[in-house]
């Protein structure tokens, strides 16, 4: 992202004083034009003031060419003399009207326009205005004592207001009775001088003029007979003009499309259609309204390169082709002309309003957009959250003003201040909390808030819709925005299309907004839930069954865990945890373990390792503990509270009537979730308690899985992983036959005796190794037994399937020497733990053969090896020093340097010395490179 900050407007334009004072009220930006013409002091200055009116006002190129027509026909030159008005967006039909007004009333005040210079002067003109939405139909208007009653009868009054009117005598019987005038009389009431009819709104007229009955017809039917003939009659003379304003499309009839083609083929033959506003001109339009003074052009230019330049970086970046990236750095150059034509605001913003609000019914157009867009200004204005443009994504839906305003042009206000509350606005907002998260990554992001931009415009382009591409039938698109368009409008400096692309994807997915649908192509804010909401509301509904969640926490367990031998799920009394197997078990405690206090969580794991049930627990070097992790329990009640609610949702799918797009985004939700769930199971547990002796008494050795990498994902394979292998192995799979005769004691004078220990059973011997507490803890029975038959064909013992043989005077054990099996194989399978006895090689029968009085080679005593752990009985004097001096091959090294590893974690550091000989030599480039240096890299201290 940029760390280039570009000024907000609001230090660098300068506001129109209605503006600036928060005077925005719909008049301010409405022209009435009947109240205009009538004098009516309730008309703003600015549009009663003709020299105040055309300082506020932009003159269009179709204003100056409709002027122009204006004020030369009415010098009797030639040309149309009937024009209609028609703009696609409101566009100033009554703006122009009003200008015409002033022009025709003023023209002292319009010759001080130098757009106006040279213009015809055909004073003096009489002017008459109607304006159909103040003209009631049905009773008409009181004025001067007299009771006008139909758009002849006004017009004529106005064009002549002498005491006696005479104008309007012409007319007078057929305002009275409604019926329309003949050509020969309208003929009569233009007369010769020049005269100006300026008809507004006639399409509302003509509507509630239908529905009242004048004699065999009806005053619709009248008045549309009056507003043809006055069309050609108007067209016949000589210095008449009659301008009208009439709806641009069949959308904007209120619903009478064949009144609407009616009046528009009334005047087909002779009139001329205009439009006073086109394409951006809509643009210096509003901007000569709202501002004091046209902005500075070098500000305006330093804005205008940098944001097309950000979103010309964005859109190259992600084109595929190079015609892709050519296109991206042309459209830049229009955006930046735009953008400096239209500053303060984003072109986006203007044409969100021309091009989609345009389609909505209640929309006011003009003034609607210029009062919206005033608001908007003011609000950030006062507030001094002004960004570098005022584009879609910059409004401040946060002020209740502008709230206001923005719903009262696009209507629906109730019913979206959920969406507001839930996804917007609230002070739990989806998009608030998306921009909190972000901030806490990247502080530079805390003033930029990218998901509130980015969901605020998408929610101004979910109004109304845009003209579907090669639609001759004014068929419009559904409401919406793509990617690319609302990436196109909030895109700039601070803000670059991956963080916009990161944003826009937390507010569809996971925690994402409520309200904000995609349907693979849009998106569009709407009052119905999207699958979030519905997820969210199932997921209200699992937290109120009770145990649902531990429920499906425990089967994702069991599931993980299937198939593994030895492991205990949950136990919550030691009687469960089996004893006298020889195999070390691990118990996965239960997740309420971790709320305990301390000294609870060690009196119930103590209970655990000492017991089962009521009697002392025997097998206590076979059993771990596995505790739950604080901090992964609420991820996975999460996630799993979250794939249960998806479930839930998918099942009623028929009844949500939920859309293909929909069942989609479901599935992807409930593979994110799933993959929570997966992750939080797999790290769990990450802690290994296990009983230790000290000082005669039980006590917990907790160790933690987080010291060191693992490379299994299986929950027991890593936990067997963290107790088998490197520094923190505390369980073997290996066992040397000398480590037997070491640690029972095989050769020792028996305590309160002169006897040596000369066998022992093999059930003692899985007894003690399972049983006795600092005797080396073994994987399973299997690793006894491959010790047991190793110890028997290499002749450190005799193993003899005979419980308990009788020992002779001859200090051998009186036992057939057939059934000894000694210095040969001993197949594992043969070794019976029952009824097995060990016997060392001076206490073996001798064979028959053997002569009377002769002794057999005595065999030589083993020499213990193995884990170094102590053992019961007298405790051996301690080391201080331990050095260890041996040669060895590769696969040599690679097996006893766990050895190594484990007197280094003893002792803090070792001190190695490596000594290598190569008869002819080493190469000194590989010796540099495979030895010398990975060992300086490795941050080993190294002596010389």
């Amino acid at each position: 992202m940029s760390t280039y900050k570009l000024r907000p407007w609001t230090e660098i334009v300068k506001l129109h004083p209605d503006v600036e004072s928060g005077e925005t009220d719909m008049a301010a930006y409405a022209v009435d034009l009947g109240a205009l013409a009538s004098g009516d002091p309730n008309v703003p200055a600015a549009y009663r003031d003709s020299e105040s009116f055309f300082k506020i006002t932009y003159p269009t190129e179709g204003m100056r060419r409709l002027l122009g027509d204006v004020l030369a026909r009415l010098t009797g030159q030639p040309g149309n003399r009937v024009l209609q008005l028609r703009s696609p967006f409101g566009g100033g039909k009554s703006h122009s009207l009003a200008y015409l007004y002033h022009a025709a009333k003023n023209p002292a005040t319009l010759k001080r326009l130098p757009e106006c210079e040279g213009l015809p002067n055909p004073r003096p003109v009489r002017v008459a205005v109607f304006d159909g939405e103040k003209f009631d139909a049905l009773t008409g208007k009181e004025v001067d004592g007299r009771h006008i009653r139909t758009m002849w009868g006004w017009l004529a009054w106005q064009l002549d207001p002498g005491p006696d009117h005479p104008t309007y005598q012409l007319v007078r019987q057929h305002d009275e009775q409604k019926v329309s005038p003949g050509g020969d009389v309208i003929a009569q009431v233009l007369g010769e001088q020049p005269t100006l009819l300026l008809l507004d709104e006639v399409l509302k007229y003509m509507e509630k003029a239908a529905a009242d009955p004048v004699l065999q017809s009806t005053h619709g039917r009248q008045a549309a007979d009056f507003l043809q003939s006055l069309s050609v009659e108007v067209a016949r003379s000589t210095k008449a003009v009659m301008v009208y304003s009439l709806l641009a499309s069949q959308r904007e009839a209120l619903g009478n499309i064949a009144l609407l083609e009616q009046l528009d083929h009334l005047t087909s033959r002779v009139d001329a259609k205009c439009e006073p506003v086109t394409g951006d001109e809509v643009i210096a339009v509003i901007r000569r309204r709202l501002l004091a003074e046209q902005p500075d052009e070098k500000a305006a230019a330093v804005v205008a390169d940098a944001v097309a330049e950000a979103v010309a970086k964005m859109r190259s970046a992600w084109a595929e082709t190079d015609e892709g990236k050519r296109l991206a750095e042309d459209d830049a150059i229009e955006l930046r002309d735009r953008i400096r034509r239209s500053y303060p605001f984003h072109p986006a913003l203007i044409d969100i309003m021309k091009e989609r609000w345009s389609s909505i019914p209640d929309f006011q157009r003009t003034r609607g957009a210029l009062r919206f867009l005033a608001v908007c200004m003011h609000a950030l204005k006062r507030s001094g959250q002004a960004q570098p443009l005022l584009g879609p994504g910059d409004i401040p839906l946060s002020d209740g003003n502008v709230r206001q305003a923005f719903f009262t042009e696009v209507g629906q206000r109730e019913v979206f201040q959920a969406v507001l509350e839930s996804d917007l606005t609230g002070r739990n907002a989806r998009a608030r909390a998306i921009d909190t998260r972000m901030a806490k990554q990247n502080s530079a992001l805390a003033n930029v808030k990218p998901a509130q931009r980015l969901a605020t415009a998408v929610l101004a382009c979910s109004f109304g819709g845009l003209m579907r591409p090669g639609s001759d039938s004014g068929e419009l698109l559904p409401p919406g925005v793509t990617q690319d368009e609302v990436f196109a409008c909030c895109v700039g400096p601070e803000l670059d299309g991956i963080t916009a692309q990161a944003a826009l994807k937390e507010l569809r997915e996971v925690r994402g907004c409520l309200f904000l649908h995609f349907d693979g192509v849009r998106y569009c804010f709407k009052t119905t839930p999207n699958v979030n909401m519905l997820i969210e509301g199932e997921a209200e509904a699992v937290d109120r069954d009770k145990g649902a969640i531990e429920k499906a926490i425990r089967e994702r367990l069991e599931t993980a865990l299937r198939g593994t031998r030895n492991v205990i799920l949950w136990p919550s009394r030691s009687d469960l945890i089996p004893d006298e197997q020889p195999v070390c078990l691990v118990a996965y405690l239960p997740l309420d373990f971790v709320h305990k206090s301390k000294s609870a969580q060690e009196k119930l794991a103590k209970e655990l390792m000492e017991k089962c049930g009521d009697r002392p627990r025997r097998y206590r070097n076979a059993l771990a503990l596995s505790v739950p992790d604080r901090s992964q329990i609420t991820p996975l009640q999460r996630a799993v509270r979250y794939v249960l609610a998806i479930d839930r949702v998918t099942a009623k799918k028929s009844q949500h009537q939920l859309t293909k797009p929909q069942l989609d985004e479901l599935a992807e939700r409930r593979r994110t979730e799933d993959a929570g769930v997966i992750s939080a199971v797999r790290d769990l547990y990450r802690s290994v308690w296990l009983p230790k002796l000290e000082e005669g008494n039980i006590v917990v050795e907790p160790l933690e899985m987080t010291v060191r990498p693992l490379q299994a994902t299986d929950i027991h394979a890593r936990v067997m992983e963290f107790l088998t292998v490197g520094p923190s192995q505390r369980v073997f799979g290996t066992l040397t036959p000398t480590k037997i005769v070491e640690r029972m004691k095989l050769g020792d004078v028996i305590e309160g005796s002169d006897q040596r220990r000369l066998g022992v059973r093999v059930r003692d011997v899985q007894d003690a190794f399972f049983g006795i507490l600092g005797f080396p803890r073994l994987t399973e029975q299997a690793v006894l037994e491959k010790a047991i038959s190793a110890g028997a064909e290499q002749g450190v013992f005799g193993y003899a399937s005979y419980p308990s043989p009788a020992l002779g005077e001859d200090g051998r054990y009186q036992v057939a020497d057939d059934r000894v099996v000694f210095q040969r194989p001993l197949p594992v399978g043969e070794i019976d733990f029952e009824t097995g006895f060990l016997m060392l090689p001076s206490a073996l029968p001798l064979p028959p053969a053997a002569a009377v009085g002769t002794e057999p080679p005595k065999q030589p005593e083993p020499t213990p090896s193995g884990p170094d752990t102590p053992g019961p009985g007298p405790t051996p004097e301690k080391r201080t020093a331990v050095q260890l001096s041996f040669w060895a091959t590769r696969e040599q090294l690679f097996n006893a340097w766990n050895a190594v590893a484990n007197l280094a974690e003893a002792s803090g550091r070792v001190h190695v010395t490596v000594e290598g000989r190569k008869d002819d030599g080493f190469d000194p480039v590989w010796l540099r490179n495979a030895v010398t240096e990975p060992i300086e890299e490795s941050g080993a201290e190294v002596d010389g």
